[in-house]
């Protein structure tokens, strides 16, 4: 009964969050029709012996992915994609969203995004630990690059012409489909992880969002609210995350096929955010990502 409603429940506690106000609308997500069920793939990789006190029983190692979670990245703050609607109303925290025919001057965009978790499976076999939802509007560590260090104080560390030339590497084969997990800093084509804000530099709006995405991810793993379940049971928390073992597919305004993180936007973006008219689900640059975790489970695991 707790995992069924704890999708809706964080709904609820949006709307108590803050007052409800009239703004932009779209179509609220559906779990039948946004899902691409296809890319699940469960498939056997092998055997595992499990442990019982006196005795061992034998079970089967099975692999798919996982869509647990949705992401929306809203320029209006407190516009939530997922809903369909405004949950709340504070212009100061909206931000600077704008269309690829209407870039800021300086190439700066900047989101307000909100997690939601999905309860499409059930937890056995593949046990994990996630908790909550969240909602950015409330966390004064993304609205400023200063104070997002307090999570992350290695960001030092890498904010240097070596580290980020290095995120090319990535780039490069985050396009080929296979991000390199150990440069964690770099987002692919989509540049820097750090800052962990709303504050993306890109001319591409599709690009910022996908981003501003990615570095909800990561901050989730930090907080220890989502945990990676790539092992042969249970799950275990990884402040630093395991991109690879994540995907991304856009299904507001319109839709786009699933992508691995760091992914070139200029291979899925086209007719996915129409500048200002929007698209069939919602209105444009007003983005809700669905977010796909590798799972492998063991099925003799308690």
């Amino acid at each position: 009964m707790k995992k069924l409603n704890r999708f809706f429940l964080s709904f609820v506690f949006v709307l108590l969050l803050a007052p409800i106000s009239s703004g932009r609308a779209g179509v609220p997500f559906n779990s039948v029709t946004d899902i691409d069920y296809s890319e699940i793939k469960y498939k056997v990789t092998g055997i595992c012996i499990c442990k019982h006190g006196w005795y061992i029983t034998i079970g089967v190692v099975w692999e798919f992915w996982e869509p647990f979670g949705l992401i929306d990245t809203s320029h209006e703050a407190y516009y939530s994609a997922a809903l369909g609607t405004s949950f709340g109303s504070q212009p100061l925290l909206s931000g600077d969203n704008q269309s690829q025919d209407a870039a800021s001057s300086n190439d700066e965009n900047f989101a307000q995004a909100h997690a939601y978790l999905l309860t499409i499976y059930p937890s056995w076999p593949c046990s994990r630990n996630d908790y909550g939802v969240w909602y950015t509007e409330v966390d004064p560590t993304w609205q400023t690059d200063k104070l997002s260090a307090i999570l992350t104080p290695e960001s030092a560390l890498v904010a240097n012409y070596a580290s980020q030339l290095a995120c090319v590497a990535d780039g490069t084969a985050a396009n080929a489909g296979f991000p390199i997990d150990s440069l964690y800093w770099c987002v692919g084509s989509g540049g820097s992880l750090f800052p962990i804000t709303g504050h993306v530099h890109a001319d591409d709006i599709v690009q910022a969002n996908s981003t501003t995405a990615s570095r909800l991810i990561f901050r989730l793993c930090r907080l220890g609210l989502i945990c990676d379940p790539y092992a042969k049971c249970g799950c275990s928390h990884t402040p630093i995350w395991v991109k690879s073992h994540y995907k991304m597919a856009a299904v507001r305004p319109n839709s786009s096929g699933v992508y691995v993180i760091g992914r070139s936007s200029m291979t899925y973006d086209s007719g996915l955010d129409p500048p200002l008219v929007g698209g069939s689900k919602g209105p444009s640059d007003e983005f809700l990502w669905v977010v796909y975790r590798k799972q492998r489970c063991c099925t003799c695991c308690e």
